[in-house]
């Protein structure tokens, strides 16, 4: 069985405004001895650990992420970035997979290490998740009974939740199969303005989803301009 990823990279960022006006929100830079940009860093983890098809969704600056990583990875274009989600981001990559795939957001900045512990795991549906992150009304929650995603979404009370999404997730057997109808039947009712997670939540009832906990992992999702200031001074130089 042979692993794809999908990086989900077509969104612009305007929370990061001005500092992404020009360029998507994954090519904003993390430093170090050359300035390497956030999705650089996926593309060589995710080679790195042997991943040899790698499709990037794009949209917003897409000429800049094609220029940057020419024939490195595959392309899927969302002309639609500006007015949908990550779960249509998604949807356009369906004919192009496998059985086994591992969906990344492309604002995430995280070690092999995740990767890793996802590919271990004897499950077809696995989160990774982080019980020791601090929630808000910002965080995307996981709400578990022992290792099983019961709930997940951003509007869950934090009381009820056991950690946060990283946005590093792996699908494999029927269980993929399962998003993949999940993720039709919402874009063909028109609701391609949410985040991925939300086809989870949709199909917990159908499929299990378990979550790994990579507590204690250096890693940060960069939505703000202070979380691209850490990520640049404090987390990047713990996994480059």
């Amino acid at each position: 069985m042979s692993l794809q990823a999908v990086i989900l990279a077509a969104g612009q960022g305007r929370r990061l405004l001005p500092l992404t006006r020009d360029i998507p929100k994954a090519l904003l830079p993390l430093n170090g001895a050359r300035e390497v940009t956030i999705l650089e860093h996926q593309v060589e983890l995710l080679e790195g650990l042997g991943i040899e098809e790698i499709l990037v969704v794009v949209g917003h600056g897409r000429e800049k992420i094609e220029t940057l990583l020419g024939h490195r990875v595959s392309y899927v274009v969302n002309e639609d970035y500006q007015r949908t989600n990550s779960i249509y981001s998604f949807y356009l990559t369906l004919e192009r997979l496998g059985q086994e795939v591992l969906i990344v957001n492309g604002d995430v900045l995280f070690p092999g290490e995740v990767v890793e512990r996802l590919l271990s795991s004897p499950y077809e549906g696995v989160l990774s998740i982080d019980t020791a992150a601090f929630l808000d009304e910002e965080t995307m929650k996981v709400a578990l009974e022992r290792s099983r995603v019961v709930d997940i979404r951003k509007d869950l009370p934090p009381q009820e939740a056991q950690g946060e999404n990283l946005g590093v997730v792996l699908f494999r057997g029927e269980t993929l199969e399962v998003l993949k109808s999940v993720v039709k039947e919402m874009v063909a009712k028109g609701d391609v303005k949410r985040w991925i997670p939300a086809a989870f939540k949709e199909m917990l009832s159908i499929r299990p989803i378990y979550a790994v906990d990579v507590k204690g992992l250096p890693w940060i999702e960069i939505d703000f301009p202070q979380d691209l200031e850490r990520a640049q001074k404090e987390i990047y130089p713990l996994i480059r």
